[in-house]
């Protein structure tokens, strides 16, 4: 009698992750696609919403940052609200997927239509139109990402597999954000060098992007069983965010992520500037060109960091991990200052290199601890409230987004930028770039290694957590 041949075990089943619990390849691809979609749909139009409104229709920098940081103020009350909703959801469908598919339809239609605008209007009417829309496409995209990054949190049990699930997630994030560095270049050449007729063409690819990847998250990715409506707590919005924003683990997890976000963006505008107008003296097209370079080494970098931040946060932990990767954003910006020099070329790589890991590990980490917090939060509350903490997360990040945006448009403005004068920036102006492109990511990257480090949730902390809900009967065995 032949011996039987032994069935091949995964990397997660050799670690002791139940079966059950395994998110699949195809499962994960498919939940990892919105990824590609809802990154794509945003960062669109913070990639060139600057070249746009500023260069060629004349609206000032600081405008351009108002506008796209205004709707945050509106996402203060539909985030949580978006989230609530979803929670308490009961639909056939699920309480995620029906959010999902009309978010990512309005989201494709909004960030399509930013660039629709009339010609021949003054610099007024242009920051109006863009903070509407902003507005706009800020409600599609919460109604969007609130439901989407729940069931993501919610689709594994296993404290391992939620970082082997947001790592293919971050893989599909970073290739969008590949196509993203290379934004303005596709633009100048659709456009036949006419940004306005470029950003349309783009806007409408993008906009069939969005709304096909959205769809197939909706229809492919299935969701957990859940109880009966009554067996379950609800909570109501503000009760939800309080009890939400109690939890000091989940507010340090948040700030840090914030911080991360604001050591890039901040400061990323003075980048460009610096690169077409003094790296490059004004060549925008080349400027453009090395922009894609070194934007594709940043994306590059960071998928090429996934896996190795999925083995070693398995090793030795979450937190060491994040830490690692952040501090890692800190040499990137010591980087930037001896990198972003009269004729770099390549040079502009390096500290693109240097920070992707940084940035990788909260997509990757943060999802995952928040979904640990999620299961402490279990013990104390009785419900599983994955929409509002994604909601409380995502807002907080577009509050740091919005702000930062905002306040890349003020650095630029407070070092003496003037947009007339291009390439023929004063010396002083120049320095004074350069030193808030470098320092300015130094000190965000700091201090969000200073909040990751009281971070106190542990894999023995959230094993103990499930022991207890399950000695006591809790809501959701599956």
């Amino acid at each position: 009698m032949q011996p039987s041949t032994p069935k091949p075990v995964s990397p997660s089943e050799a670690a002791g992750t139940p079966s059950s619990e395994i998110v699949s390849t195809g499962t994960r691809i498919a939940y990892g696609s919105s990824a590609f979609a809802e990154n794509l749909a945003i960062n669109s139009v913070n990639q060139i919403a600057n070249p746009v409104f500023n260069l060629a229709l004349g609206v000032s920098p600081v405008l351009v940052g108002t506008a796209l940081a205004l709707p945050r103020l509106w996402d203060a009350f539909m985030d949580p609200w978006i989230g609530t909703l979803s929670d308490n959801c009961q639909s056939r469908w699920g309480r995620r997927r029906p959010f999902i598919l009309i978010g990512a339809l309005l989201t494709a239609l909004c960030a399509a239509g930013i660039w629709f605008f009339p010609e021949g209007r003054s610099p007024a009417f242009y920051f109006g139109w863009l903070a509407i829309g902003s507005l706009l496409l800020s409600t599609a995209y919460s109604i969007f990402v609130v439901p989407y990054g729940a069931l993501g949190l919610e689709l594994t049990r296993d404290y391992h597999e939620r970082t082997r699930l947001m790592g293919t997630k971050s893989m599909l994030h970073k290739l969008s954000g590949v196509l993203n560095q290379w934004l303005l270049k596709v633009v100048l050449i659709v456009g036949n060098n006419s940004m306005v007729a470029g950003s349309r063409i783009c806007g409408l690819i993008i906009g069939v992007i969005v709304a096909s990847l959205g769809a197939v998250t909706a229809t492919r990715v299935p969701e957990r069983p859940r109880p009966a409506v009554s067996s379950a707590p609800k909570f109501s919005v503000w009760r939800g965010w309080r009890e939400t924003v109690k939890r000091r683990d989940f507010v340090l997890l948040a700030s840090a992520q914030c911080l991360i976000y604001a050591s890039i963006l901040v400061i990323d505008n003075t980048g460009f500037y610096l690169n077409v107008f003094y790296v490059n003296d004004g060549n925008m097209a080349y400027g453009a060109l090395l922009k894609g370079i070194a934007g594709t080494g940043f994306q590059l970098g960071g998928l090429l960091a996934i896996p190795a931040i999925v083995r070693l946060s398995r090793r030795i932990g979450k937190k060491p991990t994040f830490l690692l990767c952040t501090l890692s954003i800190a040499l990137g910006g010591i980087a930037k200052w001896f990198c972003y020099v009269p004729d770099a070329g390549w040079l502009l790589v390096v500290p693109s290199l240097l920070m992707a890991p940084g940035l990788v590990a909260v997509m990757v980490l943060v999802p995952s601890m928040t979904a640990d917090i999620c299961d402490l939060d279990e013990v104390t509350t009785g419900a599983r409230r994955e929409g509002m903490f994604n909601a409380v997360l995502g807002w907080m990040l577009k509050v740091a987004l919005s702000g930062s945006i905002f306040l890349a448009g003020v650095v630029l403005n407070l070092t003496g930028w003037q947009t007339e004068l291009k390439a023929g920036q004063t010396a002083e102006t120049f320095f004074a770039m350069r030193v808030a492109f470098s320092a300015g990511t130094i000190l965000f990257a700091l201090l969000a290694a200073a909040l990751i480090a009281g971070y106190r949730v542990t894999e023995e902390s959230v094993a103990e957590s499930r022991r207890l809900v399950a000695r006591r009967g809790g809501i959701d065995r599956n």
